[in-house]
Protein backbone atom coordinates (compact mmCIF):
# COMPACT_ATOMS: atom_id res chain seq x y z
CA UNK A 1 0.00 0.00 0.00
CA UNK A 2 2.85 2.51 0.56
CA UNK A 3 4.50 1.61 -2.31
CA UNK A 4 1.40 2.31 -4.42
CA UNK A 5 1.30 6.14 -2.66
CA UNK A 6 4.96 6.23 -2.87
CA UNK A 7 4.63 5.80 -6.88
CA UNK A 8 1.59 8.09 -7.35
CA UNK A 9 3.12 10.76 -5.45
CA UNK A 10 6.32 10.36 -7.83
CA UNK A 11 3.69 10.27 -10.96
CA UNK A 12 2.21 13.53 -9.79
CA UNK A 13 5.26 15.38 -9.14
CA UNK A 14 6.49 14.07 -12.43
CA UNK A 15 3.21 15.58 -14.19
CA UNK A 16 3.77 18.51 -12.17
CA UNK A 17 7.60 18.80 -13.18
CA UNK A 18 6.43 18.16 -16.89
CA UNK A 19 3.63 21.14 -16.88
CA UNK A 20 6.66 23.32 -15.81
CA UNK A 21 8.23 22.34 -18.18
CA UNK A 22 6.07 23.65 -20.64
CA UNK A 23 6.26 26.78 -21.33
CA UNK A 24 2.94 27.81 -22.69
CA UNK A 25 1.22 26.71 -19.27
CA UNK A 26 -0.14 28.37 -16.39
CA UNK A 27 3.69 29.32 -14.90
CA UNK A 28 3.82 28.26 -11.08
CA UNK A 29 6.84 28.60 -9.97
CA UNK A 30 6.26 31.99 -7.38
CA UNK A 31 2.67 30.81 -6.51
CA UNK A 32 -0.76 31.95 -7.11
CA UNK A 33 -2.52 34.46 -8.22
CA UNK A 34 -0.12 35.31 -11.07
CA UNK A 35 -0.23 38.73 -11.19
CA UNK A 36 -0.33 40.90 -14.74
CA UNK A 37 0.60 44.30 -13.85
CA UNK A 38 -2.01 46.10 -16.63
CA UNK A 39 -1.79 49.36 -17.77
CA UNK A 40 -3.27 51.52 -21.17
CA UNK A 41 -2.72 54.66 -22.51
CA UNK A 42 -4.59 56.82 -24.78
CA UNK A 43 -2.99 57.57 -27.83
CA UNK A 44 -5.73 59.28 -29.56
CA UNK A 45 -9.69 59.73 -29.73
CA UNK A 46 -10.36 60.08 -33.04
CA UNK A 47 -14.55 59.81 -32.97
CA UNK A 48 -16.65 60.21 -30.03
CA UNK A 49 -20.45 59.17 -30.37
CA UNK A 50 -22.63 59.73 -27.75
CA UNK A 51 -25.78 58.49 -29.63
CA UNK A 52 -24.43 55.18 -30.54
CA UNK A 53 -22.47 55.03 -27.14
CA UNK A 54 -19.40 54.96 -28.59
CA UNK A 55 -16.00 55.97 -29.25
CA UNK A 56 -13.36 55.50 -31.73
CA UNK A 57 -9.59 55.49 -30.08
CA UNK A 58 -6.07 54.71 -30.29
CA UNK A 59 -4.70 52.89 -27.30
CA UNK A 60 -1.29 51.25 -25.95
CA UNK A 61 -2.13 47.99 -23.65
CA UNK A 62 0.93 47.42 -21.51
CA UNK A 63 0.58 44.20 -19.44
CA UNK A 64 4.05 42.58 -17.15
CA UNK A 65 4.17 39.58 -15.55
CA UNK A 66 7.27 37.37 -14.19
CA UNK A 67 8.10 33.45 -15.44
CA UNK A 68 10.86 32.11 -14.28
CA UNK A 69 10.71 29.72 -16.86
CA UNK A 70 11.77 32.73 -19.50
CA UNK A 71 14.81 33.36 -17.58
CA UNK A 72 18.57 33.74 -19.11
CA UNK A 73 21.48 34.85 -18.33
CA UNK A 74 22.34 38.39 -18.44
CA UNK A 75 25.01 38.32 -20.60
CA UNK A 76 22.22 36.93 -23.18
CA UNK A 77 20.57 39.91 -23.57
CA UNK A 78 20.67 43.10 -25.69
CA UNK A 79 22.38 46.08 -25.20
CA UNK A 80 19.67 47.55 -23.90
CA UNK A 81 19.21 44.65 -21.30
CA UNK A 82 16.11 42.90 -22.54
CA UNK A 83 15.27 41.07 -26.07
CA UNK A 84 12.91 42.50 -27.57
CA UNK A 85 10.23 41.73 -30.45
CA UNK A 86 8.31 42.76 -32.81
CA UNK A 87 5.48 42.05 -35.12
CA UNK A 88 5.20 38.72 -36.51
CA UNK A 89 8.20 37.58 -33.95
CA UNK A 90 6.54 38.82 -30.81
CA UNK A 91 3.34 36.79 -32.25
CA UNK A 92 4.74 33.86 -32.38
CA UNK A 93 6.98 33.98 -29.61
CA UNK A 94 3.75 34.86 -28.12
CA UNK A 95 2.39 31.89 -28.95
CA UNK A 96 5.22 29.39 -27.70
CA UNK A 97 4.90 30.81 -23.86
CA UNK A 98 2.33 31.50 -21.37
CA UNK A 99 0.69 34.87 -21.47
CA UNK A 100 -2.82 36.35 -20.41
CA UNK A 101 -4.39 36.22 -23.56
CA UNK A 102 -6.19 40.00 -23.02
CA UNK A 103 -8.76 41.16 -24.95
CA UNK A 104 -10.62 44.02 -25.22
CA UNK A 105 -14.11 43.63 -23.22
CA UNK A 106 -15.99 46.79 -24.58
CA UNK A 107 -14.18 46.43 -28.08
CA UNK A 108 -17.00 46.82 -31.02
CA UNK A 109 -16.03 44.43 -34.13
CA UNK A 110 -12.71 44.18 -34.97
CA UNK A 111 -9.52 46.45 -34.80
CA UNK A 112 -8.31 48.22 -37.64
CA UNK A 113 -4.79 48.48 -36.77
CA UNK A 114 -3.21 46.66 -34.10
CA UNK A 115 0.54 46.54 -33.29
CA UNK A 116 2.26 43.99 -31.17
CA UNK A 117 5.80 44.05 -29.07
CA UNK A 118 7.23 41.62 -26.57
CA UNK A 119 10.35 42.13 -24.17
CA UNK A 120 11.58 39.16 -22.17
CA UNK A 121 14.05 40.45 -19.03
CA UNK A 122 16.69 38.45 -17.94
CA UNK A 123 15.09 38.00 -14.27
CA UNK A 124 12.18 36.33 -16.47
CA UNK A 125 9.95 39.62 -16.86
CA UNK A 126 7.65 39.47 -19.83
CA UNK A 127 6.59 42.77 -20.77
CA UNK A 128 3.94 43.26 -23.63
CA UNK A 129 2.84 46.13 -25.50
CA UNK A 130 0.04 46.11 -27.81
CA UNK A 131 -1.49 49.26 -29.65
CA UNK A 132 -4.71 49.03 -31.23
CA UNK A 133 -7.17 51.73 -33.39
CA UNK A 134 -10.74 50.41 -32.81
CA UNK A 135 -14.32 51.07 -31.71
CA UNK A 136 -15.41 51.17 -27.64
CA UNK A 137 -18.61 50.87 -26.35
CA UNK A 138 -19.35 52.67 -23.36
CA UNK A 139 -22.13 54.59 -20.93
CA UNK A 140 -22.69 58.74 -21.72
CA UNK A 141 -24.64 59.58 -18.33
CA UNK A 142 -26.86 62.67 -19.12
CA UNK A 143 -28.32 63.52 -16.03
CA UNK A 144 -26.32 66.61 -15.86
CA UNK A 145 -26.14 67.19 -19.48
CA UNK A 146 -24.44 69.76 -20.79
CA UNK A 147 -22.55 70.23 -17.86
CA UNK A 148 -21.22 66.83 -17.30
CA UNK A 149 -18.15 64.60 -16.95
CA UNK A 150 -17.76 61.55 -18.93
CA UNK A 151 -15.39 58.38 -18.73
CA UNK A 152 -14.27 56.84 -21.75
CA UNK A 153 -13.53 53.14 -21.04
CA UNK A 154 -11.60 50.41 -22.19
CA UNK A 155 -11.94 47.17 -20.24
CA UNK A 156 -9.28 44.35 -20.60
CA UNK A 157 -10.19 41.31 -19.45
CA UNK A 158 -8.42 37.70 -19.30
CA UNK A 159 -10.86 34.73 -19.93
CA UNK A 160 -8.49 32.01 -19.62
CA UNK A 161 -8.46 31.03 -15.99
CA UNK A 162 -10.46 31.87 -12.97
CA UNK A 163 -9.75 35.11 -10.68
CA UNK A 164 -7.77 32.93 -7.92
CA UNK A 165 -5.35 31.25 -10.52
CA UNK A 166 -4.67 34.24 -12.98
CA UNK A 167 -5.44 38.57 -11.45
CA UNK A 168 -4.84 41.60 -13.24
CA UNK A 169 -3.31 44.28 -10.54
CA UNK A 170 -1.86 47.64 -10.89
CA UNK A 171 0.56 49.90 -9.27
CA UNK A 172 1.82 53.35 -9.35
CA UNK A 173 3.94 52.43 -12.68
CA UNK A 174 0.68 51.69 -14.61
CA UNK A 175 -0.80 54.89 -13.36
CA UNK A 176 1.91 56.82 -14.29
CA UNK A 177 2.07 54.65 -17.67
CA UNK A 178 -1.37 55.39 -18.46
CA UNK A 179 -1.17 59.13 -18.19
CA UNK A 180 1.14 59.46 -20.70
CA UNK A 181 -0.20 62.77 -22.36
CA UNK A 182 -0.98 62.10 -26.01
CA UNK A 183 -4.16 63.73 -26.11
CA UNK A 184 -3.97 67.34 -25.80
CA UNK A 185 -7.57 68.06 -26.21
CA UNK A 186 -10.76 66.72 -28.30
CA UNK A 187 -13.31 68.46 -30.38
CA UNK A 188 -15.88 69.84 -27.78
CA UNK A 189 -14.18 68.07 -24.58
CA UNK A 190 -11.63 69.03 -22.11
CA UNK A 191 -9.25 66.20 -21.48
CA UNK A 192 -8.62 64.90 -17.40
CA UNK A 193 -6.80 62.11 -16.08
CA UNK A 194 -6.84 58.47 -16.72
CA UNK A 195 -8.52 55.86 -13.73
CA UNK A 196 -8.10 52.46 -13.54
CA UNK A 197 -10.45 50.81 -11.38
CA UNK A 198 -10.47 46.47 -11.13
CA UNK A 199 -13.93 44.68 -13.05
CA UNK A 200 -13.69 41.42 -12.26
CA UNK A 201 -16.35 39.86 -14.86
CA UNK A 202 -18.66 36.57 -14.39
CA UNK A 203 -17.15 32.85 -15.49
CA UNK A 204 -18.77 29.99 -15.76
CA UNK A 205 -19.26 27.63 -12.66
CA UNK A 206 -19.71 30.65 -10.27
CA UNK A 207 -16.40 31.32 -10.94
CA UNK A 208 -15.11 34.83 -11.62
CA UNK A 209 -12.33 36.03 -14.45
CA UNK A 210 -9.88 38.83 -13.95
CA UNK A 211 -10.40 42.21 -15.60
CA UNK A 212 -9.47 46.13 -14.96
CA UNK A 213 -11.38 48.98 -16.26
CA UNK A 214 -9.49 52.34 -17.68
CA UNK A 215 -11.31 55.58 -18.24
CA UNK A 216 -10.19 58.81 -19.42
CA UNK A 217 -11.77 61.53 -17.79
CA UNK A 218 -13.52 64.16 -20.17
CA UNK A 219 -15.69 67.32 -19.41
CA UNK A 220 -17.46 68.55 -21.97
CA UNK A 221 -17.07 72.00 -23.26
CA UNK A 222 -20.96 73.74 -22.86
CA UNK A 223 -20.21 77.27 -24.37
CA UNK A 224 -21.76 76.32 -27.92
CA UNK A 225 -24.49 74.21 -26.34
CA UNK A 226 -25.40 77.11 -24.15
CA UNK A 227 -26.19 79.63 -27.09
CA UNK A 228 -27.88 76.54 -29.23
CA UNK A 229 -29.79 75.24 -26.19
CA UNK A 230 -30.43 76.97 -22.63
CA UNK A 231 -30.56 80.48 -25.17
CA UNK A 232 -33.38 78.75 -27.01
CA UNK A 233 -34.99 77.27 -24.30
CA UNK A 234 -34.96 80.28 -21.98
CA UNK A 235 -36.38 82.63 -24.64
CA UNK A 236 -39.34 80.19 -25.21
CA UNK A 237 -40.54 80.91 -21.67
CA UNK A 238 -40.92 84.44 -22.68
CA UNK A 239 -43.69 83.74 -25.59
CA UNK A 240 -46.57 82.81 -22.71
CA UNK A 241 -45.61 85.54 -20.53
CA UNK A 242 -46.40 87.40 -23.11
CA UNK A 243 -49.94 86.58 -23.03
CA UNK A 244 -49.85 87.73 -19.25
CA UNK A 245 -48.17 90.72 -20.19
CA UNK A 246 -50.12 91.91 -23.13
CA UNK A 247 -53.19 91.85 -21.54
CA UNK A 248 -54.30 94.88 -19.55
CA UNK A 249 -57.61 95.92 -17.65
CA UNK A 250 -59.96 99.28 -18.19
CA UNK A 251 -63.09 98.99 -15.97
CA UNK A 252 -63.07 96.63 -14.59
CA UNK A 253 -62.95 94.70 -18.04
CA UNK A 254 -59.87 92.88 -20.19
CA UNK A 255 -58.43 95.01 -23.92
CA UNK A 256 -57.26 92.60 -26.09
CA UNK A 257 -59.52 89.60 -27.15
CA UNK A 258 -58.81 86.65 -25.90
CA UNK A 259 -58.44 84.76 -29.36
CA UNK A 260 -55.03 87.02 -29.63
CA UNK A 261 -53.80 86.37 -26.90
CA UNK A 262 -53.88 82.34 -26.61
CA UNK A 263 -52.86 82.14 -30.24
CA UNK A 264 -49.47 83.58 -28.64
CA UNK A 265 -49.40 80.58 -27.03
CA UNK A 266 -50.61 78.08 -29.66
CA UNK A 267 -47.06 79.26 -31.74
CA UNK A 268 -45.44 78.87 -28.74
CA UNK A 269 -46.35 75.23 -28.69
CA UNK A 270 -44.93 74.66 -32.07
CA UNK A 271 -41.81 76.77 -31.81
CA UNK A 272 -41.35 74.45 -28.24
CA UNK A 273 -41.96 71.18 -30.61
CA UNK A 274 -39.81 72.12 -33.37
CA UNK A 275 -37.02 72.99 -30.57
CA UNK A 276 -37.74 69.58 -28.88
CA UNK A 277 -37.40 67.64 -31.90
CA UNK A 278 -34.14 69.45 -33.28
CA UNK A 279 -32.57 68.71 -29.84
CA UNK A 280 -33.62 65.47 -30.21
CA UNK A 281 -32.30 64.67 -33.54
CA UNK A 282 -28.78 65.81 -32.26
CA UNK A 283 -29.04 64.35 -28.83
CA UNK A 284 -31.09 61.23 -28.92
CA UNK A 285 -30.34 60.01 -25.79
CA UNK A 286 -31.30 62.92 -23.59
CA UNK A 287 -34.93 62.15 -24.72
CA UNK A 288 -35.00 58.71 -22.11
CA UNK A 289 -33.56 60.53 -18.89
CA UNK A 290 -33.58 63.33 -16.42
CA UNK A 291 -31.74 65.80 -17.17
CA UNK A 292 -32.03 69.78 -17.03
CA UNK A 293 -32.56 70.32 -20.71
CA UNK A 294 -35.76 67.83 -20.70
CA UNK A 295 -36.75 69.71 -17.54
CA UNK A 296 -36.68 72.81 -18.60
CA UNK A 297 -38.98 71.88 -22.08
CA UNK A 298 -41.23 70.19 -19.51
CA UNK A 299 -41.45 73.46 -17.46
CA UNK A 300 -42.10 75.49 -21.46
CA UNK A 301 -45.20 72.86 -21.70
CA UNK A 302 -46.70 73.38 -18.43
CA UNK A 303 -46.11 77.06 -18.84
CA UNK A 304 -47.52 77.18 -22.10
CA UNK A 305 -50.57 75.26 -21.18
CA UNK A 306 -51.16 77.36 -18.06
CA UNK A 307 -50.68 80.16 -20.01
CA UNK A 308 -53.52 78.49 -22.33
CA UNK A 309 -55.77 77.66 -19.32
CA UNK A 310 -55.72 81.14 -18.59
CA UNK A 311 -56.64 82.55 -22.17
CA UNK A 312 -59.90 80.55 -21.86
CA UNK A 313 -60.68 80.48 -18.30
CA UNK A 314 -59.39 84.30 -17.64
CA UNK A 315 -59.65 85.98 -20.30
CA UNK A 316 -62.25 84.19 -22.45
CA UNK A 317 -64.95 83.77 -20.11
CA UNK A 318 -64.39 85.64 -17.27
CA UNK A 319 -65.27 83.27 -14.55
CA UNK A 320 -63.17 84.27 -11.75
CA UNK A 321 -65.14 87.58 -11.83
CA UNK A 322 -68.01 85.69 -12.17
CA UNK A 323 -67.65 82.96 -9.49
CA UNK A 324 -65.77 85.28 -7.00
CA UNK A 325 -66.73 89.57 -8.45
CA UNK A 326 -64.74 92.07 -9.95
CA UNK A 327 -61.90 92.94 -6.92
CA UNK A 328 -60.93 89.43 -7.07
CA UNK A 329 -60.23 89.40 -10.61
CA UNK A 330 -58.00 92.31 -10.65
CA UNK A 331 -56.18 91.78 -7.62
CA UNK A 332 -55.35 88.09 -8.70
CA UNK A 333 -54.33 89.77 -12.39
CA UNK A 334 -51.68 91.82 -10.20
CA UNK A 335 -50.54 88.66 -8.75
CA UNK A 336 -50.44 86.66 -11.81
CA UNK A 337 -48.43 89.25 -13.91
CA UNK A 338 -45.60 89.36 -11.85
CA UNK A 339 -45.77 86.01 -9.18
CA UNK A 340 -46.07 83.40 -12.81
CA UNK A 341 -43.07 84.94 -14.11
CA UNK A 342 -41.24 84.96 -11.03
CA UNK A 343 -41.66 81.75 -9.97
CA UNK A 344 -40.88 80.41 -13.63
CA UNK A 345 -37.20 82.42 -13.57
CA UNK A 346 -36.30 80.91 -10.07
CA UNK A 347 -37.80 77.27 -10.99
CA UNK A 348 -35.57 77.17 -14.33
CA UNK A 349 -32.95 78.85 -12.82
CA UNK A 350 -33.03 76.34 -9.65
CA UNK A 351 -32.74 73.41 -12.43
CA UNK A 352 -29.80 74.65 -13.91
CA UNK A 353 -27.85 75.27 -10.74
CA UNK A 354 -28.60 71.66 -9.79
CA UNK A 355 -26.95 70.22 -12.90
CA UNK A 356 -23.66 72.77 -12.58
CA UNK A 357 -23.17 71.99 -8.46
Amino acid sequence: MIRWLIAILFSLQAFAAAAQDDPAQLPWGRGFPVLVRAGLSFVEVKAINENEGNFTATVDMRLRWRDLRLAYPPSQAAATGYIDYKEDAAEKKLSEIWNPRSEFGNMSGEPTFRKTGLRIYPNGQAELLQRTTATFNTDFPLEKFPFDNQLLTVEILSRIEPLQKVQFDFRQDELEFSNTRYIKEIDGWTVGLVEISPSPVPSWRGEMNTGVTVGLAIKRDQSSLLATIFVPLFSSLLIPLLALWLNKMEDGEFTVDATELTNISIGGLFAVVGLNFTVNSSFVNLAVGDNPVMRLFGLNYFLLGLCIAIGIVFYRFNAVKKLFGHHVQNELFVYMNWAIPLLVLCTATAMVMMAMF
